[in-house]
């Protein structure tokens, strides 16, 4: 595989680069559901994620043309982001009833690679993105890629996130739906005759961590796919994701396909299962953060800006990957003992170098409630769907 001279550099998504001073968000037109599968139930369903997988897993770009697909693996389920297509495909026949379904559409939203410096990840957007969306309570789900951040939003909140934001970045509907131009239109003119500006420019309050957070001891590597090798690793990435060819500590596995933007975070372990040709990669070894100590649900809203806004703060760059239960951020490392530098972190340690061990620092001194310890299992992760299900805020 191809490793990225920058640790954290990624690759430009094609047709989302503008010369303006001023960055541009980007209105994407999927229309977006949240599922879980139940651990127990994957050989039930395998058959229905074969069919849909095997429809992206095409050479051709038509392949992937307007769709959006995440499949993660976590230790509590199978965690889903697709288009309602997708969902029914899933959904349908008797193995149907083992795919819950939060009860929201989502739309996404994403700025120009490159636009904000520096930093990379969701830290690049912390202050620009989340934390303005957190402070004028929209709730946000959130998937890195290896090229971009999306921000999904739900559907009733789209209109007051874009004029939120349209201060601060140039609109642009990419969408093919008239009534999506209609909306970005008449936000633009809204915010742009009003005193909208003054009330956005209030530095946002910091907000306290308020959920227990755990650590993995497993080391990860973070993988863009080259679109046209996706055919030839099709086998390897299905035996990953059905037929468990994994080590037994790895618990956390991503595929993200957005059509050409094809991300996957796995065990690094696992990379000499891939031909050299076939991927690019991050540069270093990232370690997993979970956030939640049972279901975090859809209601509440700030869960992303506590754990990204000081992380950005002090210039630490971080994916994010929200899931149907709980959440999780990936920390580059160089190579450092993980496990040491989680519970020195957060018996009181003084920050030192190491960007891990600054980062769980950092998180620590936010902190309001404890904090899972090693060897500490995440709890409650059971609670009925329907503690889930009655909202979409997060």
């Amino acid at each position: 595989m191809s490793v990225q001279s920058n640790g954290v550099s990624r690759l430009h998504h094609s047709g989302r680069v503008s010369l303006s001073l001023q960055p541009a968000l980007h209105l994407l037109g999927y229309e977006l559901y949240v599922a879980s599968v139940k651990k127990e139930a994957l050989s039930e369903l395998t058959h229905s994620l074969l069919q849909v997988l095997l429809q992206l897993f095409g050479r051709e770009v038509e392949a992937r043309r307007n769709r959006f697909f995440s499949y993660t693996e976590t230790t509590t389920d199978y965690s889903i982001v697709a288009d309602s297509e997708l969902i029914l495909a899933l959904k349908s026949g008797g193995a149907g009833v083992h795919v819950d379904v939060a009860d929201s559409q989502w739309r996404p939203l994403v700025v120009e690679i490159g636009a904000l410096g520096a930093l990379d990840g969701i830290s690049k957007i912390a202050a620009s993105v989340i934390a303005p969306l957190a402070n004028q309570n929209v709730s946000v789900f959130c998937l890195s890629t290896n090229q971009d951040d999306y921000v999904l939003v739900k559907e009733e909140q789209l209109e007051e996130a874009l004029g939120c934001l349209a201060q601060r970045f140039r609109l642009i509907c990419d969408s093919e739906q008239p009534m999506d131009k209609v909306r970005v239109d008449s936000v633009v003119k809204r915010v742009n005759h009003s005193d909208l500006a003054s009330k956005l420019n209030v530095p946002c309050p910091s907000r306290p961590i308020t959920h227990p957070y755990s650590s993995s001891n497993t080391p990860y590597t973070i993988c863009s796919v080259v679109p046209k090798a996706l055919p030839c690793i099709a086998g390897t990435l299905l035996g990953l994701m059905f037929f468990r060819a994994r080590l037994a500590d790895d618990a956390f596995f991503s595929l993200t396909i957005v059509e050409e933007d094809i991300s996957i975070v796995m065990d690094s372990r696992q990379l000499q299962r891939f031909p050299d040709d076939a991927l690019y990669c991050s540069e270093g070894v990232w370690r997993l953060l979970t956030i939640g100590g049972g279901p975090l649900g859809f209601d509440e809203c700030g869960i992303v800006a506590q754990v990204s806004t000081p992380l950005a703060q002090a210039e630490i760059s971080t994916y994010y990957i929200s899931t149907f239960y709980t959440d999780h951020t990936l920390l580059l490392v160089n190579y450092t003992d993980w496990l040491r530098a989680f519970q020195r972190a957060c018996h009181g340690g003084t920050i030192p170098s190491d960007s891990v061990e600054k980062a769980l620092a950092v998180l620590n001194a936010n902190k309001c409630s404890r904090l899972c310890g090693e060897g500490e299992k995440l709890s409650s992760l059971g609670r009925p769907l329907t503690v889930i299900t009655s909202g979409s805020l997060r």
